[in-house]
């Protein structure tokens, strides 16, 4: 739902915002009758299938599904929550938004504010007379002006009370700034101490280019060598990505990113003339990591160091990367070289030709399990066999699973029916053949239930008569059962109600998206008829439960209660003759 953001005003954003124009700056859009068309920006195609319509303010791809407002579309091709992209769009209509937030709001806005505000004063420091010796140090590094302005680079003094001071002087509470995890508390409680000291300063930015943590690089012998911020209401080294807000127009442009491991490998990739490379904060790409790159692009390439420790860290991140369905490659520099040393040391163009011949995820997965088990034996093969059959696992389309088990098959020379058994025994041990993760969207009351919103929405007449004979309890499905709610409320309220009214209540949301797909649809077939149908299989499917509910008591009985067991059975029968009934005229 819309949050704290006023429901009128959400409403108002989307009356003033030209969902045309503002695709547009994102895909080169040609007209098709009454809407336009293009390439789609969420997946990669040749025939243009995304499909915008000025007049009913949505958009649809054909293709890959994806769907909805002006809202839906800003958060996901920029990664925005909706909060977010509300205000965004507010800016740009003109539209004044209350900033009325809760506590819990407000604490995260001053954590970016004492960020910036820290960031800002650990550059001056870097660009003052104190930061002499870092600039110096930033020179031998080959690291230039620009990029030092460009990443906001900074110098964090060799004192104590740098931050603290920085606090007083601009009368801000000392709490806030050890909530931002810049400060820490002197045993005893008697004031605070600076966590950062004598560090070269790499803020962290979100997306939208707020200052959300620090990495902190020491510059004497102190331990550790890379100091990051404490989790806080802002910062998660599980959801951070260094660069992003530099690096993010350029993925989107071209729909490809390159992940490597240190701030100074970025920050060289960008002023070596590679605008797409991102860091990891010294961990796994994490869900939520990946949630981010789907937004943004196609093609992920991991950039690994030389190293052995490079090489244990990729597995990791490629088999998330498989889980999630990103097409993965792996780039693994020459032993000793890190992005950065490669960069300065053999230049651009030979950094893009290994990114050019970056291997595909199971060209890499074999090469490493090679590496790792002794092949010439067979309980070394087995080995390695069964790492890659872990790995393939993950792989949920089914084509291409098999595709890469007949490889397999190849490159171990084993047969690949005994691999599609071993991988078959795998799964079952490692419950990974759950039927519940089958496709809800392709059952048959999934399909009912969509067409009856549908209904309901475009022949307002069929409400009432909807809520008289099933009402909102004839649906099984959450994201139906909430947008017939609020139909249904505000027909009661308006005396009428269209997909478009819906939207902007659901805007971040699965209904947003279902009620974009009803909209973008045209009418077909004798609706009435239509209707009767849905009705007629949800009331069959409500007797089955109840015969199934009834058999079970049946069956429950005790030897001594024979007319309950004759009622019973009367109403089986009678169920049973209602459903045969229903099927009649399905």
């Amino acid at each position: 739902m819309a949050g704290y953001i006023p429901q009128d005003k959400i409403e108002e954003i989307q009356r003033l915002t030209d969902i045309l124009e503002l695709i547009n700056q994102y895909v080169p859009l040609r007209r098709a009758g009454r809407n336009y068309v293009g390439l789609c920006p969420f997946h990669t195609e040749k025939t243009p299938s995304f499909t915008v319509s000025p007049e009913k303010q949505l958009y649809k791809c054909f293709g890959c599904g994806e769907g909805g407002t002006v809202f839906t579309f800003l958060m996901k091709k920029e990664g925005l929550s909706f909060p977010e992209a509300t205000r965004l769009l507010a800016e740009r209509a003109n539209v004044e938004v209350p900033e009325e937030w809760p506590a819990r709001k407000k604490e995260k806005v001053l954590l970016y504010e004492f960020n910036d505000l820290a960031a800002e004063s650990f550059q001056r420091a870097l660009l003052g007379e104190e930061g002499k010796g870092v600039r110096k140090y930033l020179a031998g590094r080959q690291i230039r002006e620009e990029s030092i302005a460009k990443f906001r680079l900074g110098y964090a003094p060799n004192r104590w009370d740098f931050v603290v001071k920085l606090a007083e002087s601009k009368g801000l509470a000392l709490s806030g700034f050890q909530e931002a995890g810049l400060i820490l508390p002197r045993d005893g409680g008697r004031g605070f101490y600076d966590r950062f000291r004598n560090r070269l300063m790499f803020p962290i930015s979100n997306s939208l280019g707020r200052v959300v943590g620090f990495g902190g690089r020491s510059l004497d012998s102190t331990e550790p060598k890379y100091l990051n911020s404490p989790e806080t209401q802002v910062f998660s080294k599980g959801r951070s990505l260094y660069g992003v807000e530099v690096a993010r127009p350029f993925i989107l442009k071209d729909r490809k990113v390159l992940i490597m491991e240190g701030y100074t490998d970025v920050i060289v990739a960008h002023q070596e003339g590679i605008p797409y490379a991102l860091a990891v904060l010294g961990t796994a790409l994490s869900s939520e990591h990946i949630k981010l790159l789907r937004q943004w692009a196609d093609k992920v390439v991991l950039v690994l160091d030389g190293d052995v420790a490079g090489q244990r860290s990729s597995e990791r991140n490629l088999d998330a990367l498989v889980e999630e369905e990103i097409e993965a490659r792996v780039v693994q520099l020459p032993q000793g070289y890190d992005p950065c040393d490669f960069l300065l040391e053999r230049g651009r163009d030979s950094f893009l030709q290994l990114v050019d011949g970056a291997l595909d995820f199971f060209s890499f997965k074999v090469k490493t399990v090679s590496m790792k088990w002794d092949l010439s034996t067979p309980s070394g093969k087995l080995s390695a066999i069964r790492e890659l059959l872990s790995t393939v696992s993950k792989v949920s389309e089914e084509l291409k699973r098999q595709l890469i088990i007949k490889r397999i098959a190849e490159e171990m020379s084993v047969e690949e029916s005994l691999l599609r058994k071993h991988l078959a025994q795998l799964k079952k041990a490692k419950g990974w053949d759950n039927p519940s993760g089958r496709d809800v969207k392709r059952e048959a009351g999934y399909v009912v239930e969509r067409e009856l919103v549908s209904l309901l929405l475009s022949h307002n007449e069929l409400i009432k008569e909807f809520m008289s004979e099933v009402g909102l309890e004839g649906f099984n499905h959450g994201p139906f059962k909430e947008a017939a709610r609020m139909a249904y409320e505000l027909y009661l309220e308006k005396g009428g109600v269209r997909e478009k009214d819906l939207i902007p209540f659901f805007a971040g949301g699965e209904e947003a998206q279902i009620l974009a797909d009803i909209t973008m649809e045209g009418e077909r077939g004798n609706y009435r008829e239509r209707f009767q149908d849905c009705i007629y299989f949800i009331k069959r499917q409500e007797n089955r439960r109840k015969i199934s509910y009834t058999k079970e008591r049946v069956r429950k009985l005790g030897d001594n209660q024979e007319e309950e067991e004759r009622r019973l059975l009367r109403e089986f029968h009678e169920r049973n003759k209602l459903v045969q009934r229903s099927s009649r005229r399905l």
